[in-house]
């Protein structure tokens, strides 16, 4: 995972969130409420850290599939799996979708951020 490449080992990113590294090494996807902390920190812009976030605040929008595969720079079919996700998880009762206000995907959070 990028993430805990960016922060050398899984170990130093659960020192920096104040979680365990049990809880990290669990992460099958980044929980949504990490995201700002790891994006400052990294540089990395939140939508490479959790992609889905920025695809479900797109639909929301009601932009079709396509337009929100031009905005983010990747397939329609991508687009369209992580839509797929985003349902399953909402259907299984997951709580880590919510979206919240997030940067457009051109403009860098950060000062520095070369795009992932």
């Amino acid at each position: 995972m990028e993430v805990i490449r960016r922060f050398g080992t899984a170990k130093q990113l659960a020192e920096k969130l104040g979680i365990s590294n049990r809880a990290v090494s669990a992460w099958k996807m980044i929980p949504a409420k990490h995201v700002k902390y790891i994006s400052v920190t990294t540089g990395m812009h939140p939508y490479r850290i959790r992609p889905d976030l920025y695809i479900e605040g797109f639909w929301n929008l009601q932009m079709n599939t396509a337009d929100i595969a031009t905005e983010m720079n990747i397939s329609e079919a991508e687009v369209c799996q992580y839509l797929k996700s985003i349902l399953a998880r909402r259907k299984a009762g997951a709580n880590d979708y919510a979206c919240f206000a997030i940067p457009a995907v051109s403009q860098s959070p950060v000062a520095g951020d070369e795009g992932g």
